[in-house]
């Protein structure tokens, strides 16, 4: 068994804000879809302002969940590592794949 006793705080928020960042622009591409295909049922007045949202959520929402992913992986770290000092890391078994032997 391999014990994980401490996390880079700054690898941790990087991964995380990335993540969430891709997160966030998939769901800023499914409101941009719902909106443009919708807001031409509320009539002519509100088609390119719905159209003109969705395509702001599709900049807006990765930034948004960039940044709170960044935040929360870094608290996330800290936390883990507060309490593996305490109590101890977490546990986990690895295995080595098989070598492919040289000839």
């Amino acid at each position: 068994m391999v014990k994980i006793e401490k996390i880079g705080v700054s690898s941790a928020a990087k991964i995380y804000g990335l993540t969430l960042g891709i997160l966030g622009f998939v769901i800023g591409i499914f409101y941009a879809l719902f909106l443009s295909a919708f807001s031409g049922l509320l009539g002519d007045e509100f088609s390119s302002f719905g159209t003109g949202i969705g395509i702001g959520m599709v900049i807006v929402f990765p930034i948004i969940y960039g940044v709170m992913g960044f935040v929360v992986g870094a608290l996330g770290a800290v936390i883990y590592n507060f309490v593996a000092s305490k109590i101890g890391g977490l546990e986990i078994q690895l295995s080595k794949d098989d070598e492919i032997p040289l000839m």
